[in-house]
């Protein structure tokens, strides 16, 4: 990829997410919700106008490190500890639906090799923890027990 196609794809990335976020915002949905449907739009899935590359992909992954980063340090271990069982139950359920959901489903549904399965069930279950707590934060949860 040349350098004025990744500043470009860059720019269709971030005005892309950028106009669906202030629009789901609008509209009272989170605007991650926005940010999601930007790249499914735009990505090979519908539009085809960007396609994954490895600056892309780098800048991902800083992206969803950053994203966890910043849970962590939102996250008040002393409040989740006085909080009670709501917040376990909570916490355990967003860690093991989407585990078991993508394991299961990768393993079963479409025959990947059980490391492939688990590897898969572990992504989705780590981008899942960031994105519902940054759906929390756009709903004003963000400090809520359950959050």
């Amino acid at each position: 990829m040349e350098l004025h196609e990744f500043f470009l794809a860059l720019a269709m990335v971030l005005l892309g997410a950028r106009l669906l976020a202030e629009t789901a915002s609008r509209l009272g949905i989170p605007a991650v919700i926005g940010e999601l449907t930007a790249g499914l739009i735009l990505g090979p899935s519908l539009l085809g106008w960007v396609s994954p590359s490895t600056p892309l992909e780098i800048l991902a992954e800083i992206g969803i490190i950053l994203l966890l980063f910043e849970v962590g340090m939102n996250t008040d271990v002393y409040r989740l500890a006085r909080a009670g069982a709501k917040p376990v139950l909570v916490s355990l359920t967003g860690f093991a639906l989407p585990f078991a959901l993508g394991a299961g489903v990768s393993r079963y549904g479409f025959e990947l090799p059980l490391m492939a399965s688990l590897f898969i069930g572990d992504t989705l279950t780590a981008t899942s923890i960031g994105i519902t707590v940054r759906v929390l934060t756009d709903l004003r949860r963000g400090s809520s027990d359950e959050a």
